[in-house]
């Protein structure tokens, strides 16, 4: 890519559109009472006893605080769905409307759930920069960009607009002043295990001996957490790229809304782009467009693993798509990838590789690309292992049929939601409008929404209502 002048953060998170209640409330001044306002809109349960209700008894804000804190931090308005749902009992998993591509975007992504929703995974780093020990339990996949950018020695503009901060006591030599006086990377190789999480490594009877074996040698720990809710690759990805969370970096989800008003698949045609830069931009950025910046993906809402999209100019980025999804094509194409030239040189370069399967074939595959970096860098390289989080356990219910169905539940002449995705329903607005669908109809249906006798959600709530966490 090329480079350009420091700029501010985009101002381009997306204003609320359409029929939004926040303008019609802030409007009437009743913005500083959440627990009333929500209530006098009915949503999601507050309406249930209208007569006993409280603050806990709000929507969003009776969650538990873990499941209501990820929404929050995986939420922005304008580009998340319009209804918002927490499964019950039963796990709901995938997307569902726009197209093939939507539905291969997150396989087997879940929806969060009002029990709470698995998203401890591996976090390992180790190689050049990288010293000994634990990384503590609890620690936020937006914390890998900015120790990252202090190992490879750059100062990344705008650190307000990031959630994320270095990890404690993982890279070696101290300040960040000192990172020119000594040895850094010629590469940076992230690997990425898509739709894995803890549990199921913790649980599995399949050996990682590759996985186990950089833990031991560099810092690592099996409790690190995505940072947010719903589980959505394309967002937790974008988390890992920025060192943001969704609430910042705008990329909430496989399908997220455009400025158009309509779904569209993330970092594809039509999609809004990240809101703030990432590891990639900003490398490329401060060494003068020296560093290659590559991306092995299983598709392309992978993108926000690397960016390249944030400043002016050409993107130059490698970005490869292998027509397999198999963990042996993604390490096939990634040593080729890598071989064309990466860590050749005194600049630093960043390769990030995502692919998904097995255990065992991840961990094969991960030892095949680690060796690459390691031969052509000639050792100098600091490796990154990490994962996007588990998929839902047991015989979860396909998208696809939640959207069918809550169709039928809604009952008008004309459909009216435009796609489902891992925390709730995008409503095609025109249609609603023609037909004088409210935002609370949705949400009764959905809360009261049954497929095989089973009621699938805990609660469902207009999207407003995460607007108003900071009061709960």
């Amino acid at each position: 890519m090329t480079t350009s002048p420091t700029v501010a953060p985009r101002d381009t998170a997306p204003t609320p559109w359409g029929r939004r209640a926040a303008v019609i409330l802030v409007a009437a001044g009743l913005a500083g009472a959440p627990a009333a306002v929500l209530r006098s809109v009915c949503a999601g349960r507050s309406c249930d006893n209208p007569a006993q209700a409280t603050s806990s008894d709000v929507p969003f804000c009776s969650l538990p605080d873990g499941v209501r804190s990820g929404i929050a931090d995986g939420f922005m308005q304008g580009r998340s769905p319009d209804i918002l749902a927490v499964t019950g009992k039963y796990a709901v998993e995938g997307v569902s409307g726009i197209g093939a591509s939507a539905r291969a975007g997150a396989p087997g992504a879940p929806w969060p759930s009002r029990a709470g929703s698995d998203d401890t995974v591996p976090l390992v780093l180790s190689g050049t920069g990288v010293s000994g020990g634990d990384i503590p339990a609890g620690t936020t996949l937006d914390s890998v960009a900015p120790t990252l950018a202090g190992i490879a020695g750059i100062r990344r503009p705008h650190p307000e607009v990031r959630s994320g901060e270095a990890i404690a006591g993982v890279r070696s030599g101290g300040a960040l002043a000192e990172t020119a006086g000594r040895e850094r990377p010629r590469l940076i190789l992230e690997v990425v295990w898509k739709g894995v999480g803890s549990r199921a490594l913790e649980e599995s009877d399949e050996p990682t001996p590759v996985l186990d074996g950089l833990m031991a040698s560099g810092a690592g720990t099996m409790d690190a957490r995505t940072g947010s809710l719903p589980l959505d690759p394309a967002a937790t990805l974008t988390t890992l790229g920025t060192g943001g969370l969704p609430r910042q970096h705008g990329i909430t989800g496989t399908v997220l809304r455009n400025e158009a008003g309509k779904p569209a698949i993330a970092w594809g045609p039509g999609a809004p782009l990240s809101v703030i830069a990432g590891l990639g931009d900003d490398l490329d950025r401060s060494l003068g467009g020296r560093p290659k910046v590559g991306l092995v993906a299983t598709e392309p809402s992978d993108r926000g693993a690397i960016g390249g999209t944030w400043y002016p100019g050409p993107d130059e980025d490698t970005v490869v798509v292998p027509p397999a999804r198999a963990p042996g094509a993604a390490a096939r194409a990634a040593t080729k990838m890598i071989a064309g030239g990466f860590g050749s040189d005194g600049v630093v370069d960043l390769a990030v590789v995502v692919m998904t399967g097995p255990i065992s074939r991840l961990d094969r595959a991960l030892g095949h690309v680690v060796a690459a970096a390691d031969e052509v860098a000639e050792g100098r390289v600091t490796t990154v292992v990490t994962a996007t989080g588990g998929a839902p356990g047991g015989s979860p219910v396909a998208a696809a049929r939640v959207r069918s169905a809550l169709e039928r539940a809604i009952g008008a002449p004309e459909a009216v939601v435009a796609a489902a995705a891992p925390g709730g329903v995008f409503l095609d607005q025109s249609a609603v409008a023609r037909q004088g669908i409210t935002d609370e109809s949705v949400v009764t249906a959905l809360r009261k929404l049954e497929i095989g006798r089973r009621r699938l959600f805990g609660d469902a709530f207009p999207a407003i209502a995460v607007s108003f966490s900071r009061y709960c």
